[in-house]
């Protein structure tokens, strides 16, 4: 994992770890089977992610990062 993924994977950790990745997710009407479906995991590993209890991990992780980079940006943007 190179300096900018890590980067990434240790933000959307500290997302999920505050609850903030799940507000996100929810302010933009996105399912909880939507998103793992996006991101290529399961509803249940999303959930478990998104709840504290397992941390991502992978290329998973690192596609969840850029979806809620994105939504974040986006959020600010006033969309």
């Amino acid at each position: 994992m190179n300096p900018d993924e890590l980067r990434r994977v240790s933000s959307v950790r500290r997302l999920a770890a505050c609850g903030h990745a799940r507000a996100l997710r929810q302010i933009c009407r996105v399912s909880l089977r939507e998103l793992a479906t996006a991101i290529g995991t399961t509803p249940s590993n999303l959930s478990r992610w998104e709840n504290g209890l397992a941390m991502p991990r992978g290329p998973a992780a690192l596609r969840w990062a850029d979806v809620l980079e994105l939504t974040a940006a986006n959020r600010g943007a006033g969309t």
